[in-house]
């Protein structure tokens, strides 16, 4: 398990879109505060807010 705290504040939209960011620290941005990552052909495209209903 990874420091969320420090690691989600070294990230960035640039750092996204040149696709320097794993799986798991997207996964950990989405499970502590829910975007969700668009990506195609293993390039950001999108980010949306999770709605919960």
């Amino acid at each position: 398990m990874m420091n969320t705290s420090k690691r989600m504040k070294e990230i960035t939209l640039g750092n996204l879109k040149k696709g320097e960011v794993t799986l798991i620290e997207l996964d950990e941005i989405y499970k502590e505060m829910g975007f969700l990552f668009i990506v195609n052909q293993g390039k950001l495209t999108k980010i949306k807010k999770e709605t919960i209903h």
